[in-house]
């Protein structure tokens, strides 16, 4: 099917910055629309598995990423009042044992890396202050209204646009979202807060049951990135954006290690981001005639095995190559649907158990138990920009 309209994408987030990149080098016309004010992540760490590196090196940022990212050399989980070590991840020889290193880094640095790298290429090609608050299709044909006034016709849209997809809930289904019971904090403290600590290199975990505290540099080592997970009986909103006391979060953690007390306790002010955790049920179609979704918009992850951000990678990455390697839109689509469904919704439905797994047990249960990671079974071997469409 020729194109008529340039390819629209909701959302400016990693996923749909990464496909229009992708699509972007390919010399496609290509237009997002983002309903934020301003460009720009939230303020937290990411890690990046194997599979995600393979996808930014498919885009062209490999050298770029490796230049701002951390590789840590293991990854320890850690018994939280004693601070013994449960269960220890080697990631010295990642790259050669999986064809890519793993990494971690601040998200908006990622997140920033693809802005520049697209706007190089499409300078006018985000549009901001944009919320989709209309669709309506004639002939194949998306008609979308914005809140800034703005219209605009496609013969090919792109729901990219996370949690609460406005593309999901008006072209494929509206769903509700479940509590899980857990909630979650995070924030960033400067590693010369707590040089007293002498922190090692690498991931930190410290596991109790119903808690969990997570620890690793960014930015050169020059910024910890911590996260801290607990069960609660309900949870009222949906989203990243909330606060929590941080009083709360120190009490709550105060009978776990030292070495946590002293890291909570190198926050500032009284708040901390805190939000809860929410399920919902993959996607069974994520394609409809000239529409798709990927990332959160189609399958969207709780935290356990950190392939949130990595699936919706890989998702870009085969939907660009079906896209430019099959003329039929209708078909592209298909092929994207087909490559990715089975692989996300194993990924999806482990991530949903994974916090029972490592919170619903004595610590100690950990060490002795086979592992069930995102290594062990095999989900980081995968490479987007190679694998069979």
């Amino acid at each position: 099917m020729s194109h008529h309209h340039p390819t629209v994408i909701i959302g400016a987030g990693l996923g749909g910055l990464a496909l229009a990149l992708g699509l972007a080098r390919a010399g496609r016309e290509v237009h997002v629309y983002e309903q934020a004010r301003e460009l720009g992540e939230v303020g937290a760490g990411i890690s990046l598995s194997p599979n995600a590196v393979k996808a930014l090196r498919y885009l062209g940022l490999g050298d770029a990423i490796r230049a701002q990212a951390d590789e840590p050399p293991i990854q320890i989980t850690r018994h939280f009042e004693t601070g013994e070590v449960l269960v220890l991840i080697d990631r010295k020889h990642t790259e050669e044992k999986l064809g890519a290193p793993y990494l971690q880094m601040h998200r908006a640095d990622l997140h920033q890396l693809l802005t520049d790298a697209y706007l190089e290429l499409k300078p006018e090609g985000i549009t901001l202050a944009a919320e989709l608050t209309n669709i309506t299709e004639e002939d194949d044909t998306y008609h979308l209204d914005f809140s800034n006034g703005d219209q605009c016709s496609t013969d090919l849209l792109i729901g990219a646009d996370g949690l609460k997809s406005t593309v999901r809930r008006m072209v494929f289904t509206e769903d509700d979202a479940e509590f899980t019971g857990y909630v979650a904090w995070r924030g960033l403290i400067p590693t010369a807060d707590v040089a007293e600590l002498d922190l090692q290199a690498g991931s930190s975990v410290f596991i109790s049951p119903g808690r969990i505290c997570v620890r690793y540099p960014v930015r050169q080592g020059a910024i910890q990135n911590v996260v801290a997970f607990s069960k609660a009986d309900d949870w009222a909103a949906e989203g990243w954006s909330q606060t929590g006391k941080l009083s709360t979060l120190q009490t709550l953690f105060s009978d776990f290690h030292p070495e946590v007390n002293t890291v909570l306790g190198a926050f500032k002010g009284t708040d901390i981001h805190k939000w809860g955790l929410f399920a919902r049920q993959p996607l069974q179609q994520w394609i409809k005639t000239n529409a798709a979704v990927l990332g959160d918009a189609a399958h969207p992850m709780l935290p356990w095995f950190g392939q949130g951000a990595a699936t919706a990678l890989e998702d870009a990455i085969i939907m660009s190559r079906c896209l430019i390697e099959f003329e039929d839109t209708q078909a592209a689509l298909e092929h994207y649907q087909d490559g990715r469904l089975e692989r996300v919704t194993k990924v999806h439905l482990e991530s949903h158990r994974g916090g029972d797994t490592l919170m619903g047990q004595d610590p100690y249960a950990l060490a002795k138990n086979p592992l069930r990671t995102e290594d062990t079974l095999g989900l980081t071997m995968y490479d987007p920009a190679t694998v069979a469409l």
